[in-house]
């Protein structure tokens, strides 16, 4: 049995989930407290680094590495293709997904005017009561600053929203662009590179700019559901 260890609304879950789903892998899954951050470092991965899967008691404490894992360890239809050429345009799409898309849903839902408010609750329902009544309750704006501290240090926090704004428009409409001639990223099948993707854009919709500009893109909107329809739940 894989068991998929997480935290709550990590997007890297969504790319892991999605990828067990599709191959027909039964899994469970173990969201981890903030609190138990210091046990997970000591017994599992000095870093405390989540999303990770757990299988024949080895853990695997990225969730790049843990695709690989999964992609090279059970059968199912492929998210890696054989050809050199489009296996490495899925290596790069999901890397600009986790280090740059990352970075900017980050910063659109959680520091942004009117979606900080919402999303931060969010982040902290399944935490104990001291995580969810004190720090979420009394203290979001620290944690807000801090949010963008993080950001502002990889570079996107020290933008305008404005030109946040015009980043992420040239985001979608790139992805737009690819789509036109083909249902999936690389080389018109679902890959890894779509997984990536989609879980970055599936967080853009909890922010009230980015969903709205989502709209304007029916090609986008018609990928994600297809994504959704062959890796979510009622695809098992």
């Amino acid at each position: 049995m894989v068991v998929l260890h997480q935290y709550h609304m990590s997007p890297f879950n969504q790319k892991l989930q999605r990828m067990l789903r599709y191959k027909g892998i039964a899994f469970e899954e173990r969201y981890w407290l903030l609190v138990e951050q210091g046990k997970l470092k000591r017994e599992h991965n000095p870093i405390g680094k989540l999303p990770a899967i757990e299988h024949n008691s080895e853990w695997v404490c990225d969730s790049t590495d843990a695709a690989h894992y999964i992609e090279q360890q059970f059968a199912g239809p492929s998210l890696i293709p054989e050809d050199p050429a489009l296996a490495g345009m899925v290596h790069v799409l999901e890397d600009w997904a986790d280090e740059s898309l990352y970075f900017y849903e980050m910063h659109m839902r959680f520091t942004t005017e009117h979606n900080w408010e919402r999303n931060l609750p969010r982040m902290f329902e399944r935490e104990g009561w001291f995580l969810k009544s004190v720090l979420a309750g009394k203290m979001p704006g620290q944690i807000r600053k801090g949010i963008r501290k993080i950001t502002a240090t990889q570079g996107i926090g020290r933008k305008s929203e404005r030109q946040l704004l015009v980043d992420c428009r040239r985001h979608i409409n790139a992805v737009a662009g690819m789509l036109e001639q083909s249902d999936f990223l690389v080389g018109g099948q679902l890959t890894l590179a779509d997984l990536a993707v989609h879980a970055m854009f599936s967080c853009f919709l909890d922010t009230v700019e980015l969903e709205a500009m989502m709209q304007e893109y029916p090609g986008v909107v018609a990928w994600m559901a297809r994504v959704e329809a062959l890796t979510g739940p009622q695809a098992t």
